[in-house]
């Protein structure tokens, strides 16, 4: 029997962004920029504001964050907005995470419970339970539990012999219904030494990202936005982005 995650199959915990302000019910933001489409790795930015009405404010540090090993590409997948500029887009195995605006969804691990503090959703993940990226299969970029004729040719395991899957975060890519071939199984996941470019996500020292999962709250809509730095104007005048965000345009 095949379990499949509900957060996957009903949509929950994805928020309805609002067309033409995507952002417009998010009192939570991560912020993602990297040097360019083709660079690995980027930087993190927190952002929060009361209510949706008020302003933006950044908290605490910038964190580093790996990407894919081929960097960021467009969204592809259904609904995903008019790229801003020219850039590669997102496919299936093409080692680049996803550019573009994802909401935060529920949370993975290994132990019995999330860390003290977190508010997301948990799920613990067991040896059975799998992401499924075979891009034929009636299970794509869904998390199922294995059956003994499994509906797929190619999976990931949800519990890893390494800690890259310790802690993670399903992030709103290709979901609920998946488009095949436009990539799957896109996490926020631990990077563990000797850290590194990533299959598609994007991936934290496990420190920073126990820090980040504690000040997230789904009742605040977070979502994240991921995007090479040069493209950040442009993305905020097209998709009528918060303008506090323009003050990273500009950092080192």
């Amino acid at each position: 029997m095949i379990r499949r995650s509900p957060f996957l199959l009903l949509g929950i915990c994805l928020p309805s962004l609002a067309v033409g302000n995507p952002l417009a019910q998010s009192q939570q933001l991560l912020v993602v920029l990297s040097d360019g489409f083709d660079a690995p790795r980027g930087t993190l930015y927190r952002f929060e504001r009361r209510q949706s009405s008020s302003s933006l404010v950044r908290v605490g540090s910038p964190l580093p964050v790996w990407l894919g090993r081929s960097g960021l590409g467009w969204r592809s997948d259904p609904g995903a907005p008019i790229p801003p500029v020219e850039g590669p887009v997102k496919r299936e195995g093409d080692g680049r995470s996803p550019a573009g605006i994802l909401p935060i969804g529920e949370m993975w691990g290994y132990a019995p419970a999330a860390p003290g503090g977190v508010k997301l959703p948990y799920h613990q993940a067991t040896a059975q339970d799998r992401c499924v990226d075979d891009v034929a299969s009636p299970s794509y970029n869904q998390i199922v539990r294995e059956s003994a004729a499994p509906s797929w040719k190619s999976a990931e395991h949800m519990k890893m012999p390494t800690d890259h899957y310790k802690y993670l975060v399903v992030l709103g890519y290709n979901l609920p219904k998946a488009r095949p071939g436009a990539g799957s199984c896109i996490f926020l996941h631990v990077a563990p030494p000797p850290q590194g470019g990533t299959a598609g996500c994007t991936a934290l020292f496990e420190k920073d990202l126990v820090d980040v999962l504690r000040w997230l709250d789904p009742k605040r809509t977070p979502v994240i936005v991921q995007l090479p730095k040069q493209t950040l104007t442009s993305a905020i005048k097209a998709w009528q982005l918060p303008t506090e965000l323009a003050q990273l345009a500009n950092t080192p």
